[in-house]
Protein backbone atom coordinates (compact mmCIF):
# COMPACT_ATOMS: atom_id res chain seq x y z
CA UNK A 1 0.00 0.00 0.00
CA UNK A 2 3.10 2.24 0.05
CA UNK A 3 3.07 3.02 -3.74
CA UNK A 4 3.01 6.31 -4.91
CA UNK A 5 -0.43 7.70 -6.19
CA UNK A 6 -0.99 10.45 -8.79
CA UNK A 7 -3.98 12.94 -8.89
CA UNK A 8 -5.43 15.25 -11.08
CA UNK A 9 -5.05 19.22 -10.24
CA UNK A 10 -6.41 22.48 -11.23
CA UNK A 11 -3.71 24.39 -13.71
CA UNK A 12 -3.08 26.78 -10.99
CA UNK A 13 0.10 24.56 -10.01
CA UNK A 14 0.27 21.58 -10.48
CA UNK A 15 3.46 20.82 -9.04
CA UNK A 16 5.08 18.12 -11.86
CA UNK A 17 8.48 18.32 -14.18
CA UNK A 18 7.06 16.23 -16.91
CA UNK A 19 5.14 13.37 -14.95
CA UNK A 20 7.08 13.35 -11.62
CA UNK A 21 6.59 16.02 -8.85
CA UNK A 22 8.96 18.05 -7.94
CA UNK A 23 11.09 17.52 -5.54
CA UNK A 24 14.32 19.03 -3.13
CA UNK A 25 16.52 16.43 -4.26
CA UNK A 26 15.99 17.08 -7.93
CA UNK A 27 14.56 13.36 -8.99
CA UNK A 28 13.10 13.21 -12.11
CA UNK A 29 12.43 9.50 -12.69
CA UNK A 30 9.23 8.29 -10.94
CA UNK A 31 11.13 4.82 -9.95
CA UNK A 32 13.76 6.80 -8.76
CA UNK A 33 11.36 8.84 -6.49
CA UNK A 34 9.18 5.79 -5.65
CA UNK A 35 12.05 4.32 -4.14
CA UNK A 36 13.37 7.08 -2.24
CA UNK A 37 9.67 7.22 -0.59
CA UNK A 38 9.88 3.99 0.27
CA UNK A 39 12.91 4.43 2.43
CA UNK A 40 11.51 7.50 3.94
CA UNK A 41 8.28 6.15 4.76
CA UNK A 42 10.03 3.32 6.31
CA UNK A 43 12.21 5.59 8.40
CA UNK A 44 9.29 7.74 9.60
CA UNK A 45 7.92 4.20 10.68
CA UNK A 46 10.35 3.25 12.58
CA UNK A 47 10.83 7.31 14.48
CA UNK A 48 7.25 6.97 15.82
CA UNK A 49 7.35 3.47 16.69
CA UNK A 50 10.33 4.68 18.91
CA UNK A 51 8.26 7.30 20.54
CA UNK A 52 5.05 5.44 20.62
CA UNK A 53 7.70 2.95 23.08
CA UNK A 54 8.96 5.94 25.17
CA UNK A 55 4.80 6.71 25.87
CA UNK A 56 5.69 10.22 23.40
CA UNK A 57 2.66 9.94 21.21
CA UNK A 58 -0.42 11.76 20.98
CA UNK A 59 -3.06 10.39 18.75
CA UNK A 60 -4.64 13.60 17.49
CA UNK A 61 -4.45 15.94 14.48
CA UNK A 62 -1.02 17.35 15.30
CA UNK A 63 0.19 14.00 14.98
CA UNK A 64 -0.68 13.15 11.53
CA UNK A 65 0.73 16.47 10.78
CA UNK A 66 4.34 15.25 12.21
CA UNK A 67 3.57 12.06 10.47
CA UNK A 68 3.37 13.70 7.51
CA UNK A 69 6.09 16.48 7.29
CA UNK A 70 8.81 13.66 8.81
CA UNK A 71 7.59 11.50 6.33
CA UNK A 72 8.08 13.92 3.14
CA UNK A 73 10.24 16.97 4.59
CA UNK A 74 13.49 15.43 2.51
CA UNK A 75 11.61 15.57 -0.85
CA UNK A 76 8.91 18.47 -1.17
CA UNK A 77 8.55 22.03 0.52
CA UNK A 78 4.92 21.51 1.25
CA UNK A 79 5.52 18.23 3.88
CA UNK A 80 3.22 19.02 6.62
CA UNK A 81 1.24 21.74 5.11
CA UNK A 82 -2.30 22.12 3.99
CA UNK A 83 -2.42 21.81 -0.03
CA UNK A 84 -3.11 24.92 -1.57
CA UNK A 85 -4.87 23.08 -5.21
CA UNK A 86 -7.41 21.04 -5.78
CA UNK A 87 -6.86 17.36 -7.11
CA UNK A 88 -9.31 14.58 -7.95
CA UNK A 89 -8.90 11.05 -8.53
CA UNK A 90 -10.97 9.24 -11.03
CA UNK A 91 -13.60 12.28 -11.23
CA UNK A 92 -13.66 12.08 -7.27
CA UNK A 93 -13.25 15.54 -6.17
CA UNK A 94 -11.58 15.28 -2.52
CA UNK A 95 -12.70 18.31 -0.47
CA UNK A 96 -11.28 21.75 -2.32
CA UNK A 97 -8.33 23.46 -0.89
CA UNK A 98 -10.63 26.81 0.53
CA UNK A 99 -12.70 24.19 2.32
CA UNK A 100 -10.05 21.83 3.78
CA UNK A 101 -9.49 24.21 7.43
CA UNK A 102 -12.83 23.79 8.00
CA UNK A 103 -13.24 19.99 6.97
CA UNK A 104 -10.42 19.56 9.68
CA UNK A 105 -11.84 20.68 12.10
CA UNK A 106 -14.92 18.40 11.57
CA UNK A 107 -12.35 16.20 11.23
CA UNK A 108 -10.94 16.43 14.30
CA UNK A 109 -14.76 15.91 16.53
CA UNK A 110 -15.04 12.71 14.57
CA UNK A 111 -11.05 11.69 15.06
CA UNK A 112 -11.58 12.44 19.14
CA UNK A 113 -15.20 10.41 19.08
CA UNK A 114 -13.82 7.52 17.14
CA UNK A 115 -9.82 6.81 18.81
CA UNK A 116 -10.74 3.22 20.19
CA UNK A 117 -9.41 2.05 23.76
CA UNK A 118 -8.42 -1.30 24.71
CA UNK A 119 -11.57 -2.46 26.46
CA UNK A 120 -13.69 -2.03 22.58
CA UNK A 121 -13.40 -5.29 20.66
CA UNK A 122 -11.78 -6.10 17.57
CA UNK A 123 -15.07 -5.83 15.57
CA UNK A 124 -15.32 -2.17 17.34
CA UNK A 125 -11.80 -1.18 16.75
CA UNK A 126 -12.44 -2.13 13.22
CA UNK A 127 -15.59 0.17 12.62
CA UNK A 128 -13.80 3.27 14.58
CA UNK A 129 -10.43 2.73 12.30
CA UNK A 130 -12.41 2.69 8.86
CA UNK A 131 -14.15 6.20 10.02
CA UNK A 132 -10.96 7.66 10.98
CA UNK A 133 -9.56 6.59 7.79
CA UNK A 134 -12.30 7.06 5.57
CA UNK A 135 -13.03 10.93 7.02
CA UNK A 136 -9.62 11.71 6.38
CA UNK A 137 -9.33 10.35 3.06
CA UNK A 138 -12.57 12.57 2.12
CA UNK A 139 -10.33 15.26 3.19
CA UNK A 140 -7.30 14.24 2.00
CA UNK A 141 -5.26 17.62 3.26
CA UNK A 142 -1.92 17.21 1.75
CA UNK A 143 -0.67 17.32 -1.82
CA UNK A 144 0.55 14.00 -1.42
CA UNK A 145 0.98 10.98 0.91
CA UNK A 146 -2.47 11.36 2.62
CA UNK A 147 -3.09 7.58 2.67
CA UNK A 148 0.42 6.11 3.82
CA UNK A 149 -0.11 8.79 6.27
CA UNK A 150 -3.29 7.79 8.05
CA UNK A 151 -2.14 4.47 7.45
CA UNK A 152 0.96 4.77 9.65
CA UNK A 153 -1.40 7.02 12.07
CA UNK A 154 -4.00 4.22 12.31
CA UNK A 155 -0.33 1.05 12.60
CA UNK A 156 0.67 2.94 15.78
CA UNK A 157 -2.93 3.37 17.14
CA UNK A 158 -3.32 -0.66 16.78
CA UNK A 159 0.01 -1.05 18.26
CA UNK A 160 -1.01 1.37 21.35
CA UNK A 161 -4.19 -0.95 21.59
CA UNK A 162 -2.29 -3.92 21.51
CA UNK A 163 -2.12 -5.29 18.40
CA UNK A 164 0.04 -5.90 15.68
CA UNK A 165 0.58 -3.21 12.76
CA UNK A 166 -2.73 -3.92 10.53
CA UNK A 167 -1.75 -6.05 7.74
CA UNK A 168 -2.91 -3.89 4.86
CA UNK A 169 -1.18 -5.94 2.50
CA UNK A 170 -3.97 -8.41 3.16
CA UNK A 171 -6.33 -7.24 0.11
CA UNK A 172 -5.12 -6.09 -2.93
CA UNK A 173 -4.94 -2.72 -4.28
CA UNK A 174 -8.38 -3.03 -6.38
CA UNK A 175 -9.92 -3.84 -2.89
CA UNK A 176 -8.58 -1.02 -1.02
CA UNK A 177 -9.72 2.13 -3.81
CA UNK A 178 -13.12 0.09 -3.64
CA UNK A 179 -13.30 0.48 -0.28
CA UNK A 180 -11.59 4.15 -0.05
CA UNK A 181 -14.34 5.32 -3.11
CA UNK A 182 -17.42 3.85 -0.99
CA UNK A 183 -15.59 5.96 2.11
CA UNK A 184 -16.40 8.71 0.31
CA UNK A 185 -19.84 8.28 0.38
CA UNK A 186 -20.01 7.31 3.84
CA UNK A 187 -19.88 3.65 3.33
CA UNK A 188 -17.59 2.33 5.97
CA UNK A 189 -18.33 -1.08 6.18
CA UNK A 190 -16.16 -2.35 3.26
CA UNK A 191 -12.63 -0.51 4.93
CA UNK A 192 -13.67 -1.64 8.23
CA UNK A 193 -13.72 -5.47 6.49
CA UNK A 194 -10.33 -4.58 5.56
CA UNK A 195 -9.04 -3.69 8.35
CA UNK A 196 -10.94 -6.36 10.79
CA UNK A 197 -8.91 -8.93 8.80
CA UNK A 198 -5.94 -6.83 9.23
CA UNK A 199 -5.95 -7.28 12.40
CA UNK A 200 -3.98 -9.31 15.06
CA UNK A 201 -3.48 -9.77 18.77
CA UNK A 202 0.54 -8.92 19.91
CA UNK A 203 0.56 -12.19 21.81
CA UNK A 204 3.80 -10.60 23.10
CA UNK A 205 2.24 -7.29 24.56
CA UNK A 206 -0.69 -9.56 25.94
CA UNK A 207 1.59 -11.73 28.21
CA UNK A 208 3.25 -8.69 29.08
CA UNK A 209 0.37 -7.11 30.37
CA UNK A 210 -1.15 -10.11 32.65
CA UNK A 211 2.53 -10.55 34.07
CA UNK A 212 2.63 -6.86 35.72
CA UNK A 213 -1.48 -7.52 36.89
CA UNK A 214 0.17 -10.47 38.91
Amino acid sequence: MAGLSRYDVNAEDTGLEGRVLKNKLGIKEQKKLHDTETVLLADTYSHFFELLKKGAVTFNLALLFQIHKLFLETLYPWAGKIRVINISKKGVLFTPAHYIDDALHAFEKILKKNVPDVRDTKKETAQKFAVIHNEFNAVHPFREGNGRTIRLFLDLLAVHLEYNPINWGGTTRTNYIKACADGMLIKHTTMERIIYRGLTKNKSALTANRQRAY
